[in-house]
């Protein structure tokens, strides 16, 4: 293992190293990631961003907790260096099944996709003997949602924020902290669709390097609002929101989806105001070379976004 992730470390394309195909897979703009194929089974290699969040460890914890609840949704861990390579490096299980960019078409596959999320649910503080941290976004009442928002905001000075972000902001502070406060439990965090592998059975997901603690309910309004779901009709968001209620049996669930929802909109203003201040000065490092047309998707994101904000604080 340990010559396969030297060689690994050169970043090659795809092709062999001794008695394993190693395939390069695009997609992740914080990691490089490779599948590598041998008589003894199939593998995933992942070389993270070096950055507070210490990416890979969180991915290697959250996976030795699902492991350890006897839950086959994600991949099994199998090594973590945070030390002796340029990257932080995670290698774990390869899980088969389709991955795609569309979202859920049918009732069938919406559940199946909110069953992971209630599953995850199952894990919390209490029984887990893994060490784990908060998840990196995730609102817990009203009052923190608000916090988080406000955290993004000063990464932007006020010369370079739009009106409609500060107007957005004004009307986030001002909301009252009526949520009451919900029981942690796991979150995976990050619903892009390609993080979703579908199978006959229960569906699976990987990508877990910011995920950790948090109120369950948030990560539907982060589904909600995810730029990959963007197309989506308002009323199968309405839909899932019932589902999930039903599923994971909390009273509050849905009322806690809905200002999550209100909430994570002003959120993503917020982040892609950051994004295009922080860009152009090389502020917001990655491991893979940006979409050229970057800056124009950015930007029609946020206006998409605002628009749907101010729809939400009117109703």
């Amino acid at each position: 293992m340990r010559a396969l992730l030297d060689y690994l470390t050169t970043w090659p394309e795809d092709g062999r190293y001794q008695s394993h195909t190693i395939q390069k897979i695009g997609g992740g703009a914080n990691n490089i990631l490779y599948k590598v194929c041998s008589d003894e089974g199939n593998f995933a290699v992942k070389f993270t961003l070096r950055d507070g969040r210490r990416r890979a460890w969180r991915e290697f914890q959250t996976l030795k907790a699902v492991q350890s609840h006897g839950l086959a949704i994600a991949p099994k861990p199998i090594l973590l260096d945070e030390t002796s390579y340029p990257q932080p490096v995670v290698v774990q299980s390869w899980l088969d099944g389709e991955v795609t960019a569309v979202p859920p078409q049918t009732d069938a596959d919406w559940q199946k996709l909110i069953q992971h999320y209630v599953s995850l649910s199952q894990i919390t503080p209490q029984d887990t003997a893994v060490d784990l941290e908060t998840a990196v976004i995730n609102f817990n009442g009203v009052k923190n949602g608000v916090t988080q928002i406000q955290q993004q905001c000063a990464k932007v000075p006020a010369s370079h924020q739009p009106a409609a972000l500060k107007e957005l902001v004004r009307w986030a502070k001002r909301l009252p902290d009526s949520l009451p406060l919900a029981p942690l439990a796991l979150c995976r965090v990050d619903a892009n669709t390609l993080n979703f592998v579908r199978r006959a059975g229960a569906w699976a997901s990987v990508d877990w390097e910011n995920s950790g603690w948090g109120d369950p309910a948030f990560e539907v309004a982060d589904l909600i609002t995810h730029p990959a779901y963007l197309d989506v009709p308002v009323a199968r968001w309405e839909w899932v929101a019932e589902l999930y209620g039903v599923l994971c049996g909390e009273e509050t669930a849905v009322t806690r989806i809905h200002t999550y929802t209100t909430l994570m909109l002003i959120w993503w203003v917020t982040r892609l105001a950051r994004t295009l201040y922080e860009i152009p000065r090389g502020l917001d490092e990655r491991l893979v070379p940006r979409d050229p047309n970057w800056q124009q998707q950015a930007e029609q994101k946020l206006a998409i976004y605002a628009q749907r904000a101010f729809a939400a604080i009117t109703v």
